[in-house]
């Protein structure tokens, strides 16, 4: 059975990934990548502008499928040591009730059954999560171009961020109650 310091180890171990990742994030919006490529003096200024544009839409896609497992693995680190059993989707699903579920939705619905649950009055955290899964599902189907997922009326650094926010408040906000 899981502990509570486990639960706040596991947690805190994302939070360090999570920081660690935003740092990565802050690097690209500061430092200006055209200048990496004066050296190539047979792009111009129009080819190197389009190099670096394509270069920080896949460091963006990267970012946001690292957040995703990042998030991934710690419901699956909580899942394992709750049960003792390594997660196993494809015999879950046999579950009525999970069949047309995600991964996600099947690892909350069996976390919550062991009391780690967001906060009352949290519950969009959850809505915001699935929507970020949904995005990084969206990234993969569409090779990995982060301008085809950016919401309308907004830019991939507001994306981004929305995402990042999205991820943190979910592991802000789970909690566990233990019964020790």
């Amino acid at each position: 059975m899981l502990t509570q310091e486990e639960f706040k180890h596991v947690k805190k171990l994302a939070k360090l990934e999570i920081h660690l990742l935003e740092q990565e994030y802050h690097n690209i919006l500061n430092h200006v990548d055209s200048a990496r490529y004066e050296q190539y003096k047979w792009l111009n200024e129009e080819q190197t502008s389009e190099l670096v544009r394509k270069r920080k839409n896949r460091r963006y896609a990267s970012l946001t499928m690292e957040l995703c497992s990042i998030m991934e693995q710690m419901l699956l680190q909580l899942y394992k040591r709750t049960y003792q059993k390594r997660f196993n989707s494809t015999q879950l699903m046999k579950t009525p009730a999970y069949r047309a579920r995600t991964n996600m939705e099947i690892l909350e619905a069996e976390l919550g059954k062991q009391h780690i649950v967001l906060k009352a009055g949290k519950e969009q955290c959850s809505t915001a999560l699935h929507q970020a899964f949904q995005t990084r599902n969206r990234l993969i189907h569409e090779n990995f171009s982060f301008v085809a997922v950016v919401k309308d009326g907004s830019n991939e650094e507001e994306t981004f961020e929305w995402i990042l926010h999205a991820v943190k408040k979910y592991r802000k906000h789970l909690k566990y109650k233990g019964l020790a």
